[in-house]
């Protein structure tokens, strides 16, 4: 299982594009994708769940990611919520 914490550096935040391209990167793998924001934990698969994690540009949310692609799914769904700069991510 991996763990990261990471500032989300997409001008518009997660709203309901960048939503719906990161379901869409999220269901690429087998792993469990689970993105995390105050109390609210989330499946990075579910559209509607993502909807309601509310996260914006500048804000951190807590990824983990289970299973045997785990690493690449990682490194996708880090490069998609750091898109437009310098990874962000903190190990």
């Amino acid at each position: 299982m991996l763990r990261k914490s990471i500032v989300i550096n997409r001008p518009q935040g997660l709203e309901a594009r960048p939503i719906a391209e990161l379901v869409q990167v999220a269901s690429k793998y087998e792993s469990r994708v689970y993105l995390e924001h105050g109390r609210r934990k989330v499946n990075a698969k579910s559209i509607m769940g993502m909807m309601s994690l509310d996260a914006s540009a500048g804000e951190s949310v807590e990824v983990t990611i289970d299973g045997k692609d785990e690493e690449n799914a990682m490194a996708e769904i880090a490069a998609f919520l750091c898109a437009g700069s310098m990874t962000r991510a903190v190990v």
